[in-house]
């Protein structure tokens, strides 16, 4: 293992654990020994994120994306666009995140949030037909796409999708909860 996949899996290790400075520490000596990748500046914008400092993280996550296409940081883009209450600009990132990776969980749950509160439901409920057209047993992205199916008025597709959840996973309280009061 390389100097810097050592540097970055410690950086990303301390900061699951917390520790920001440790982190930051090793994301800095990544990017010093190569600062080609976009691993180690979107350490650096997960941390930003963690001290609250929002404007050097979308700096960050803005940097990592110019090198390269990813969901983590069109995904991080998006968040920190919410926070600076960007919504528009926030939602066009997380469905760019979501062309790259259709189950980016950050992105899908932003995409949520902001799709109920924007009136943005149908890209969202499309949004998640394409995750669950990538991985049709997840039961959080099934639930979701419930959930909004509800909201448009898709009673009947509602109750298939929460009864889908159900056959995979028959002790999930809320898709239970959902479903006895919609087919009630």
């Amino acid at each position: 293992m390389s100097d810097y996949q050592t540097f970055r899996i410690n950086g990303e290790y301390h900061l699951a654990l917390g520790e920001i400075d440790a982190a930051v520490d090793c994301f800095k000596k990544a990017l010093e020994l190569d600062d080609t990748q976009a691993a180690p500046l979107l350490g650096l914008a997960a941390a930003c994120i963690f001290e609250g400092e929002y404007e050097p993280a979308l700096t960050l996550y803005m940097k990592a994306a110019s090198i390269e296409k990813s969901a983590a940081a069109h995904a991080g883009i998006g968040l920190v666009l919410s926070e600076m209450d960007k919504l528009d600009d926030s939602f066009t990132h997380f469905l760019m995140a979501l062309s790259i990776d259709p189950v980016n969980k950050v992105a899908l749950n932003g995409l949520l949030q902001l799709g109920y509160g924007t009136e943005r439901l149908p890209q969202v409920i499309e949004a998640f037909e394409k995750a669950l057209a990538a991985n049709t047993d997840d039961t959080a992205v099934r639930f979701s796409y419930a959930t909004c199916l509800l909201s448009v008025d898709r009673k009947e597709e509602c109750i298939a999708e929460l009864k889908g959840v159900l056959n995979t996973d028959p002790n999930h309280q809320a898709a239970l909860e959902v479903l006895n009061h919609v087919a009630a």
